[in-house]
Parts: structure tokens; C-alpha cells; sequence
């Protein structure tokens, strides 16, 4: 006996617990669904791979088994609806995806800036400020030779 209430509470949990998952209605699956994409939307960013896992898994119902449930009663404008939250969703999926391998490639391109500023600075900067600063004599100079001459060219025509 104590088997039988046993097994009959564990499928009330069972029924309760999957029906409130099910959405009841057309308009509770429109609305679910949408607070489902905005809170991927809100987290996607921080979101790990075994959250990807839990979101996809939410996903395909919404997108496949509850959208086949719900089929026949989703006038146009719902079923378009449907696909704009399609799309959002699948951007965020890929775009995190893209955000994280163009974070890891920029780290690594900082770091390499990095290493290399570093070796120049250490290797190639006292030579180049020294380049750099007979260039500057050398052009002062040639500068200061254009200026006499202009001056002595308006002397001349005085």
C-alpha cells in the first residue's frame, strides 16, 4: 500500500511539475517564449557552455514542439513574431560565440603589442631618438640656411 501512494504522489509531481512547463495556451506560449529570448538576451554574454545546453534544450521546445502545438491557432503576425524571436535568439547564440573568440584573439593581440613594444624599447628606441634627433639638427640647420638666404635676398632688393 505505502508502494502504491508512493508511486501515486511521485506522478501527481510529475504531471504537475511538466504541465506547468507546458504552456496552457497559445498566448501563454507567446509570452513565455518572449521572456525566454529576453533573458537569453540579458545574460547571453555571461552565459557558459553548459548554459548554452539548458537554453537550446529551451529552445528547440519553443521553436519546434511547442511551435507545432500551437501551429494552427497563430494567426500571421504571431507567426511572425515567432520568427523575429527565432532570429533574436540565434543571434545572441552566435554572436556570444563570435564575442568570445574575438575577445581571446584581441587578448592575445594585446599581449603580442605588448611583447613587442617592450623589445623595441629595450632594443631599437635609443637609436632611433638618436636618428631622430640629427634629423631634427640636420633640418633645423637646412632651415636655418633657407632663412639667411631669404634675408639676404631682401636685403639685395632693398
Amino acid at each position: 500500500m505505502k508502494l502504491a501512494i508512493k508511486f501515486f504522489l511521485i506522478m501527481v509531481l510529475a504531471v504537475g511539475t511538466s504541465s506547468c512547463l507546458i504552456p496552457s495556451s497559445k498566448e501563454r506560449y507567446l509570452a513565455n517564449f518572449e521572456r525566454f529570448v529576453k533573458n537569453v538576451e540579458n545574460d547571453a554574454e555571461n552565459f557558459k557552455p553548459r548554459d548554452w545546453r539548458w537554453a537550446d534544450k529551451r529552445y528547440r521546445r519553443y521553436s519546434d514542439e511547442w511551435y507545432q502545438r500551437f501551429k494552427p491557432e497563430l494567426t500571421l503576425q504571431e507567426q511572425i513574431r515567432i520568427a523575429g524571436y527565432k532570429l533574436r535568439y540565434q543571434a545572441m547564440k552566435q554572436g556570444s560565440g563570435v564575442k568570445r573568440l574575438i575577445d581571446e584573439q584581441l587578448s592575445k593581440d594585446i599581449d603580442k603589442i605588448g611583447d613587442d613594444v617592450g623589445k623595441y624599447l629595450d632594443e631599437n628606441l635609443d637609436r632611433d631618438l638618436e636618428r631622430l634627433s640629427k634629423g631634427a639638427r640636420e633640418i633645423g640647420d637646412s632651415a636655418k640656411k633657407v632663412v639667411e638666404d631669404l634675408l639676404k635676398e631682401i636685403r639685395k632688393n632693398k
